[in-house]
């Protein structure tokens, strides 16, 4: 039987779209729609039932980045809803380690999704957002089965999460309830509840604030958690082949989608197309430690898509030889992409995420939920502007875009994947812009990622599959090739919403996870 978790769902009808990795989190966002309710309150929703029946990629623990189209305008507005590290944090504390443990709670910076929301729901919504949380509300009491997913990951963390008052709703004498069961989330339920009653805010400055301080050994500070705000900011931009690309700014990944296109265009070798997209990748993210950090307020100093700046790294590129670079720190991943359009054009590109799977396993008090482990792309190197510190933002790996041309919404584009996001990105938008292949052709396609980090490092390619001929014209030129032979669910889902020549919009979905359904009405 295919696990439904694993499926990759779109619902369409009245040309409202709605694409997401859950087949109850897309069912019951699209129910917004006949209340009334647009694409902005439709990811709301599909984002609040994914973190509840799929906590291992998102939840109200951990933030939120958000692209939003607004038609009659030509480019997107961005939401960073993503949170800083506490006021009392220093790299003293961690004078052991390396690196920041994946269950420390200085791995835990404050959880900007619900204030996310808030500011989606507050500026772009129909409906009200007890509506939704309604929704949400009545999910976690009547229940879920338990998917496949959801077990391995509970099954992996038994040991950490089995014995917290939040890990209740998933264990039975210390044993994750098995595939296909059906639980409840009671306590998560009566979570929404207070925030359907006292309003968002409360998440910051009521008595779930003082449980998330109090979980985290006072790291975070209830006032740390009452002063936060979601903000919105300008999104990175790069004309590519014609089309406006669009993407999140630092202290995100997301410049190395469109520079690592932006170089394929200006090194102009288009004949030698995998060697080139690997190389153009792979000189970006060699710098992406070094320049892509907390900017607090002075994006303008950031220069990744500038096209100066890509045209001075471009001319590192060989088309005889593959080049040896730095290549960044490795980034896991627990996260889930969600996008939607509705009959008006309005349309949204979100990415919400826990981290490390379940995140921190750190869970708040009774209060249902676990809390992320963002802080983790903090380094510990002295003097460096990622370096932990008090009131920072970490290095990010979620990278949500929004493509359009000549001024209108074009297509829209996301996944999961860490640190494979830019690269998964890449290989899903150039052929596409190119003319040469749809969407549903390219989710075909077999992916590569860059598996090798370190310093100085030459080229060192996993694929999925590959043909003879491309693996010798890539080896000559000093690749080195390891093949899967099978698709990896791990490079993927890939989410994408295209218009067509109809001016309608269509949900594509990855065959890397299967699509159980999907529903047209006219």
């Amino acid at each position: 039987m295919t696990n439904k978790l694993e499926i990759f769902f779109i619902i369409e009808h009245m040309n409202n779209v709605i694409v997401s990795p859950h087949y109850l989190s897309t069912e019951l966002g699209s129910t917004i729609f006949n209340k009334g309710g647009n694409a902005v309150d439709a990811a709301i929703l599909t984002n609040l039932v994914q973190g509840i029946v799929a906590p291992e990629t998102c939840g109200i623990g951990g933030d939120l980045f958000a692209l939003i189209w607004v038609p009659g305008k030509n480019k997107p507005e961005f939401l960073d809803a993503s949170g800083y590290s506490g006021s009392n944090v220093g790299q003293a504390l961690l004078s052991n380690y390396e690196s920041i443990p994946l269950n420390h709670p200085l791995s835990v910076t404050v959880p900007g999704a619900v204030a996310g929301w808030r500011e989606l729901s507050n500026k772009y919504g129909n409906i009200p957002i007890e509506d939704i949380l309604d929704i949400g509300i009545n999910l976690c009491h009547e229940g879920f089965t338990v998917s496949k997913e959801l077990f391995n990951s509970l099954n992996i963390h038994s040991e950490e999460l089995s014995g917290q008052k939040s890990g209740y709703s998933f264990y039975r004498d210390n044993q994750p309830y098995s595939i296909d069961t059906l639980i409840r989330r009671p306590q998560l339920g009566k979570t929404l509840e207070l925030l359907k009653d006292h309003g968002l805010e409360y998440f910051y400055n009521g008595e779930i604030a003082k449980e998330i301080s109090n979980s985290v050994n006072g790291f975070l500070t209830e006032e740390d958690l009452s002063n936060y705000k979601a903000t919105w900011r300008e999104p990175l931009h790069q004309k590519i082949y014609g089309y406006d690309g669009w993407t999140s700014p630092p202290s995100t990944q997301g410049y190395l989608t469109l520079s690592t296109l932006k170089g394929f265009e200006m090194i102009n070798n288009k004949d030698d197309y995998l060697h080139t997209l690997i190389e153009s990748y792979r000189i970006f993210a060699s710098d992406r430690d070094n320049i892509t950090f907390d900017y607090q307020g002075n994006d303008q100093n950031f220069l990744g898509t500038d096209d100066e700046y890509i045209r001075d790294k471009v001319s590192l590129f060989d088309k005889n030889a593959a080049g040896k670079y730095n290549f960044p720190n490795p980034h896991g991943g627990g996260t889930a992409y969600m996008n939607a359009v509705d009959e008006n054009g309005l349309g949204v590109s979100l990415i919400q995420s826990n981290f490390y799977g379940i995140g921190s396993r750190i869970g708040v008090g009774s209060y249902g939920f676990f809390l992320h482990n963002r802080g983790c792309g903090f380094n510990l190197i002295k003097g460096h502007p990622n370096s932990l510190g008090p009131n920072k933002k970490p290095l990010h790996t979620l990278s949500p875009t929004i493509w359009s041309k000549d001024g209108s919404l074009d297509f829209i584009t996301g996944t999961r994947g860490g640190r494979y996001q830019p690269q998964l990105l890449a290989q899903t938008i150039l052929p596409y812009i190119l003319g040469e292949s749809s969407f549903e052709e390219i989710m075909k396609k077999p992916r590569w990622t860059i598996e090798y980090f370190g310093s100085n490092t030459s080229s060192n390619i996993k694929f999925e599959f590959i043909k003879e001929p491309e693996i010798s014209s890539l080896e000559d030129k000093g690749h080195k090739i390891s093949i899967e032979n099978k698709l990896i669910g791990g490079y993927g889902p890939i989410s994408t919403i295209y218009k067509n020549s109809d001016e309608n919009f269509i949900g594509v979905p990855d065959i890397r996870v299967g699509t159980e359904k999907a529903f047209n009405c006219s």
